[in-house]
């Protein structure tokens, strides 16, 4: 179990730095500078960002009424949040710039 594990984290890592890839190509390439692409990036961004004050206030909320998340847990579950919302942020930026 311990290996699929380790497996998991390894391939979620990969997906992260996919991510990370595919939206600094899309922000520093010419693709970007159009009016087209400041309307993908103006979607994409009006998507995303406002899920991170969201997943705060759930994760606080989790942390003070459900059970209380020690430090290690909690860094884990910020981490989590901060890199899924950059994956979600490459998603849909990839599938704007296949719809448009």
């Amino acid at each position: 179990m311990d290996v699929f594990l380790a497996t998991l984290r390894i391939v979620y890592v990969i997906i992260f730095f996919i991510a990370v890839f595919i939206s600094l190509k899309f922000e520093m390439g010419e693709e970007h500078k159009d009016e087209r692409g400041q309307s993908i990036s103006n979607k994409s961004y009006g998507i995303v960002f406002p899920l991170i004050p969201l997943g705060f206030l759930l994760i606080e909320l989790y942390d003070h009424f459900i059970s209380h998340l020690d430090y290690g847990t909690y860094k884990t579950v910020i981490w989590f949040l901060i890199t899924g919302l950059m994956i979600l942020h490459a998603s849909i930026i990839t599938v704007l710039k296949r719809k448009y």
